[in-house]
């Protein structure tokens, strides 16, 4: 027994293990891919359904809506059914979605995919973090999560170029009909490998309509507020949704503290150490998926590339984040997270620089963005391995559905305010006689300052770690 407890450390992760992960890891990619390459498309559907900017938005605001809204439902899910079945439920919806979405002949019916969709990514991604929490040994959850971060960094990367091919010799009907076979091998492998993990705590799973109806209207009209912020100009409407939002999303808060048995544990932020991984993953992330989205902008309006040219530029950026994120997640054994996230927030800020004042020229542009997403690799699985490590066992599924709810929020919000950085800038500059190219790269070095406060903000929060955290997580028991 004692040889057994010195070898603890070195345990290796089972390859049945990685096989789940990479089972519901399509889930998440296909998701996502299926949200960049319907960018590229989003000018013909405004066409071919006579839809506005506004309206075919909702294709992405709707999806990360009820994704964001289903994602607190998942402890009561995973404390009440075994997770295989989860798992199959999640293709199936999954499934449904893609194939109403190949099918669809009209926007309403497209739209409807889209939310079929991310009902079962809703399902998929906090079991898929539940499932490496249970039965990941201790000191392999970074490498893990890494794995994760692979298989769904590479959808950014990938959807643009595999949408511009898609648009270029087929329509955008294939963006579905491909996902199909990647789904049929998602469920092979899943049905095969994942484990029934049986609650110990079941007998607190409860669903509490009032409380899934608070937390459902309070995350709604925060993203819907933030998606909007632009076309509304920041008016009353605006303000008026977030204040409501806030406030429905502070009520929540307060009935869960109050029951016996809440929808989730909102107790997780009694721990400093997670409470300001959230923080970063809010930063981090949102200041990713802002950068995303101003890139392609720059580029095409900017430089006047076209949507496959602007993909492929950015390409070995979004790859070397994505390769980076295993490798820096199998590197957490031997290193304390926090080391990692302030080194890469100061990487995030030196390149923030570089692209504020660099932005007029391409290949800086390029070569900035590539050092920019290996910086951030040091950032995003580190927070999500620290954080979660600073909860006991028996807060994982609620930890795990605070995590990804948050993530959706960052995504939203960072795309928001990217959108209306770009859009005042460039509106701004262009009134003061600049051309449109002229102007579409000044408003892109504007908007960095802003994402460059938000890197500094980053560095703040990481040196605040080393002082609030816990070195490993108390009752990291395994739950069988």
């Amino acid at each position: 027994m004692p040889q057994d407890t010195a070898s603890q450390g070195k345990r290796p992760v089972a390859g049945q293990l990685i096989v789940v992960v990479v089972a519901l890891s399509i889930l998440t990619f296909l998701g996502i891919l299926s949200e960049t390459s319907l960018n590229i498309a989003y000018s013909t559907l405004m066409g071919e359904f006579s839809v506005s900017a506004d309206v075919v938005q909702w294709l992405t605001t709707g999806y990360l809506l009820l994704l964001s809204v289903s994602i607190p439902t998942s402890p009561f899910l995973v404390r009440t059914f075994l997770t295989k079945g989860l798992f199959v439920t999640a293709v199936a919806i999954f499934t449904a979605g893609t194939l109403i979405g190949a099918l669809a002949a009209n926007f309403p019916m497209l739209l409807a995919a889209r939310l079929v969709m991310a009902l079962g990514t809703g399902i998929s991604l906090p079991l898929l973090t539940n499932i490496i929490l249970e039965k990941a040994p201790f000191e392999q959850r970074g490498m893990m999560l890494g794995l994760v971060s692979l298989v769904t960094c590479a959808a950014p990367a990938i959807g643009p170029v595999f949408g511009g091919v898609v648009m270029e010799y087929l329509d955008w009907h294939w963006i579905f009909y491909t996902m199909l076979p990647f789904l049929v091998l998602s469920f092979a492998l899943g049905v095969a490998t994942v484990p029934d993990i049986r609650r110990r705590d079941a007998a607190r799973a409860h669903l509490s309509v009032p409380s899934l109806l608070l937390v459902a209207l309070g995350l709604a009209g925060l993203i819907v507020a933030v998606s909007f912020v632009t076309a509304w100009q920041g008016d009353w409407r605006f303000w008026t949704l977030l204040a409501a939002a806030v406030a429905v999303l502070a009520v929540f808060a307060v009935t869960q503290l109050r029951m016996a048995h809440p929808l989730v544990e909102v107790r997780t932020f009694s721990h400093p150490g997670f409470t300001l991984g959230m923080l970063v993953l809010l930063a981090s992330s949102g200041g990713v998926l802002g950068l995303n989205f101003l890139l392609p902008i720059l580029l095409q309006r900017g430089f006047g590339q076209s949507s496959m040219s602007a993909a492929l530029i950015l390409l070995p950026g979004a790859v070397v984040g994505a390769v980076s994120a295993p490798l820096i997640g199998g590197a957490l054994r031997q290193h304390f997270p926090p080391r990692f996230i302030l080194c890469g927030f100061a990487g995030v800020v030196v390149m923030d620089v570089v692209l504020m004042l660099g932005g007029q020229v391409q290949w800086a542009v390029a070569v900035a963005y590539a050092l920019f997403m290996a910086a951030s690799g040091f950032v995003l699985v580190p927070d999500q391995t620290h954080a979660l490590n600073q909860l006991p066992a028996r807060l994982n599924a609620d930890g795990s559905a605070v995590m990804n709810t948050v993530q959706q929020l960052a995504g939203a919000v960072g795309t928001a305010v990217a959108s209306a950085l770009i859009t005042g800038f460039s509106t701004a500059d262009m009134a003061r006689g600049m051309t449109e190219a002229e102007a579409y790269r000044a408003g892109f070095s504007s908007s960095m300052t802003v994402l460059l406060g938000v890197g500094v903000a980053g560095i703040a929060l990481a040196a605040l770690m080393f002082r609030f955290s816990v070195r490993r997580a108390p009752e990291m028991t395994e739950v069988r």
